[in-house]
C-alpha cells in the first residue's frame, strides 16, 4: 500500500530528525525557559557515538590489507556464509520462543509472529541508531500490540540480557577448561597480539563473574523477596504519601510480575535450556563463518569468540559498526594467530551476515505492521523518561 511504502521510505530520515514542535504545552513552557529539553541528550550521543565508531575504525584500518582482505574474500566459501546466514536468523527464531516463556505470566499464548516481528524492528533499530535504543523499542511495542505492562515487558527484556550474560559466561567457562583455553590462561603468548589476548580472557573472565555477581543477588532479591521493596513504600502509600511512593510501588510491582517466569521451576528449565540452546545456535553461525575463510577453529573455540563480538556489538555505535571488526579482528589473531587480512576479512563479513538480513527483515515487518518511524521515536523516548 501507498502508504506502507512512504512510511518504510523515510524510515532513515525520521530517526535522525529530531521534533519540529513541543510536544506539550508544559514541554513548551520549559523550552522557553531554558531552551529545548531533548536537544542536549540526542546530539550528545550522536557524538559519543561518531567518535567511538571513528575510533575503532582508525585502529582496524591501521591493521587492514585491503587488497589481501579482499583475495581472502574471494577464496571464502559462498555456502558456508549463506549457511551462517540462514543459522544466524533461527537463532533469532529460538530468541523470540524464549521471550514467548518469559511473557507468560505477563500474558500466555502470545503469538510468535508478533513476538519475532517485534523482535527483529527492535533489533533493526539497534543496528541502525547508536546506543540500541532497539532495546527500549521492541518491549514498549510488544506491550503496545498486546495491551499489556510496559514495565513488565521491559523486565522480561532484563531478564534476557542476565540469561545471556549467563549462558555465555558458562560456555566461556567450558572453553577455559579445554586444553587450549587452560594453555591460553596459564601461558604467555608468543607476540604482542598473543599476549594481549591472554590478558584479555583473564580479565575478561573476572569482569563476567563481578558482573553475575552483582546482578544476581538483586534478580533474586527482586523474585524471592519482593516485598522487601513495597512493604515500606506501600507503608509511605497508606500515611498519605501517595506521589512518588504511589508509582515507584506500581513500577516495583509491575517489574516483579515481568521477572514471574524465574520463579516457576518448569518456565525457568525453559528459559535456561532455550538460552543454552540459542547461544549454541549462534556459536555455530560463527564458526560457519569462520571456516569460509579456511580458518581452523574449533567449536569450542567459538565460546571464547562469541565474547569479544559480544561486547563489540553492544559498544553505543549504529550495530557495533568499528568495535566488532576491531575486537574480532585482534582476538582471531591474537588467540589464534590468523593472519591479520583473513582476521579482517573475517570480521567484516561475520558482522555483514548479522547486521544486514535483521535490517532488511526489520524493515519488512515494521512497513508490513504500518509501523511508522514516528511511533519509533515516540517509543524510544520511554529512555529519557517519557512514559511508554
Amino acid at each position: 500500500p501507498a502508504g506502507h511504502h512512504r512510511a518504510a521510505s523515510s524510515i532513515f530520515p525520521a530517526f535522525l530528525r529530531g521534533a519540529q514542535r513541543p510536544a506539550c504545552p508544559l514541554r513548551a513552557r520549559c523550552a522557553s525557559r531554558s531552551g529545548p529539553p531533548t536537544s542536549v541528550k540526542p546530539a550528545l550521543r550522536v557524538a559519543v557515538s561518531l567518535l567511538l565508531t571513528g575510533s575503532f575504525i582508525y585502529l582496524f584500518a591501521g591493521r587492514f590489507d585491503l587488497g589481501a582482505a579482499a583475495r581472502a574474500l574471494r577464496d571464502a566459501s559462498p555456502w558456508l556464509i549463506a549457511a551462517s546466514t540462514l543459522v544466524n536468523l533461527a537463532a533469532y527464531m529460538i530468541r523470540a520462543w524464549r521471550w514467548r516463556v518469559l511473557m507468560a505470566p505477563v500474558k500466555k499464548g502470545i503469538g510468535m509472529y508478533n513476538l519475532a516481528s517485534t523482535m527483529f524492528i527492535g533489533f533493526m533499530v539497534s543496528f541502525l541508531v547508536p546506543f540500541r535504543l532497539g532495546e527500549v523499542v521492541r518491549p514498549v511495542l510488544l506491550a503496545r500490540r498486546e495491551k499489556v505492562s510496559a514495565t513488565a515487558t521491559l523486565a522480561t527484556v532484563g531478564l534476557e540480557r542476565l540469561f545471556d550474560v549467563l549462558t555465555v559466561m558458562a560456555l566461556l567457562l567450558v572453553f577455559v577448561l579445554t586444553p587450549r583455553g587452560a594453555a591460553l590462561m596459564s601461558a604467555r603468548g608468543h607476540g604482542a597480539d598473543a599476549d594481549q589476548a591472554s590478558v584479555f580472557l583473564r580479565h575478561a573472565v573476572v569482569a563476567v563473574g563481578g558482573l553475575v555477581a552483582v546482578a544476581l543477588p538483586v534478580v533474586i532479591v527482586l523474585v524471592l523477596f519482593p516485598k522487601v521493596l513495597a512493604r515500606p513504600l506501600k507503608a509511605l502509600h497508606g500515611r498519605g504519601h501517595s506521589g512518588v511512593a504511589a508509582r515507584l510501588t506500581e513500577t516495583i510491582e509491575k517489574l516483579v510480575a515481568g521477572l514471574g517466569a524465574v520463579r516457576s521451576r518448569k518456565q525457568l528449565a525453559q528459559c535456561i535450556a532455550l538460552s543454552f540452546l540459542m547461544w549454541l545456535v549462534i556459536d555455530g553461525s560463527v564458526l560457519l563463518g569462520v571456516r569460509a575463510f579456511g580458518l581452523p577453529l574449533r567449536f569450542t573455540d567459538i565460546f571464547l569468540l562469541v565474547v569479544p563480538l559480544g561486547v563489540g556489538i553492544v559498544m553505543p555505535t549504529p550495530g557495533g559498526v568499528g568495535p566488532y571488526e576491531f575486537l574480532c579482528q585482534v582476538s582471531l589473531a591474537g588467540f589464534w594467530g590468523v593472519a591479520q587480512a583473513s582476521a579482517g576479512a573475517a570480521a567484516i563479513t561475520l558482522h555483514a551476515t548479522t547486521l544486514l538480513p535483521t535490517i532488511v527483515l526489520g524493515l519488512l515487518f515494521m512497513w508490513k505492521g504500518g509501523v511508522r518511524p514516528a511511533e519509533v521515536r515516540k517509543m524510544a523516548r520511554i529512555s529519557e523518561g517519557a512514559a511508554p
